[in-house]
């Protein structure tokens, strides 16, 4: 049985508070357009990139040297996202038509391609379809809440996720850059990936049975979306108490799980949250939950 720890979200939150945390503008512009292109190529671009943003890595990671700088997993996505971007790659019609040979400019780094090249190909095929015959992408994204948004993404299969993680961090990227203004701010999550459920398992605020993390033995669809469930419930509970947007927060936890609560080696020296952490007090620092073949995160 998995369930939320109320008193341990409570206690990230009074950590949280300390901490100073803000969200980000995506302003970066090795990773995100120009703010002062036209609003249906930034959409097209935002869309489109959230669209094949999920696990980047496999078997080997992915990440090279990008015109004389070093980009590991999604930064190198989107380092190789926005020089297409340059190229004018994010059409709907060209999308709609894309082509194993142009896509490699957008999923290989040095010749080594992404882990599930075909199925990103295949999903930005169908982003390019719907998205023409929506009458492109600015239509898609002139909606007033996240509950339109994810309606407006819906027909998609890149978001097709019950979740909602790739139609969150959309949202999230939308509103961070003032390409949308959402009523319902209610409504907003953070988007669960692996490194928001790792670290949701590590703190303790969802209690989960750390011998069945650390088995390895993969989960199947339906048990994948109710642990993510319940990991957006309780990181929905610990941003309420810490008096933060989900947005904000979800900009610092991807940080944190990459770079402190990592999978492997976990940099617990520079941890702020190490005297509430459950892994922490018992010396087991178990990974995320195992679900490999999909794209929605």
């Amino acid at each position: 049985m998995v369930t939320i720890d109320v008193d341990a979200a409570e206690a990230a939150a009074g950590v949280l508070k300390t901490l100073g945390v803000k969200r980000d503008t995506y302003q970066d512009q090795r990773f995100y357009p120009p703010p002062g292109d036209p609003v249906e190529g930034q959409a097209a671009y935002f869309v489109s990139m959230v669209a094949v943003d999920h696990r980047t890595s496999l078997f080997e990671p992915f990440e090279g040297y990008i015109e004389g700088e070093f980009f590991h997993g999604a930064d190198a996505l989107y380092r190789l996202g926005r020089l297409a971007y340059d190229r004018g790659f994010f059409k709907a019609e060209r999308l709609a038509a894309l082509t194993p040979s142009e896509a490699e400019q957008l999923f290989s780094i040095g010749g080594r391609r992404v882990w599930d090249f075909n199925v990103r190909v295949l999903l930005l095929r169908d982003v390019g379809k719907k998205a023409s015959a929506r009458g492109g992408f600015e239509f898609i994204i002139s909606v007033d809440s996240i509950k339109k948004l994810r309606e407006a993404l819906s027909a998609m299969r890149a978001y097709e996720d019950p979740v909602g993680k790739k139609a969150m961090l959309l949202a999230k990227f939308l509103e961070g850059r003032g390409l949308a203004s959402f009523k319902d701010s209610a409504e907003a999550d953070v988007p669960v990936d692996n490194h928001l459920s790792r670290v949701a398992y590590r703190l303790g605020i969802v209690d989960v049975n750390y011998d069945f993390l650390e088995s390895g033995v993969e989960v199947g669809r339906e048990d994948d979306v109710r642990l993510r469930e319940v990991v957006k419930t309780a990181w929905r509970i610990v941003a309420k108490f810490a008096d933060l947007h989900p947005f904000a927060l979800d900009d610092f936890l991807w940080n944190f799980g990459r770079g402190i609560c990592r999978r492997v080696k976990p940099q617990c020296a520079s941890c702020p949250f190490r005297e509430v952490c459950k892994a922490h007090k018992l010396g087991r620092y178990p990974p995320e939950h195992l679900h490999l073949l999909t794209w929605y995160y």
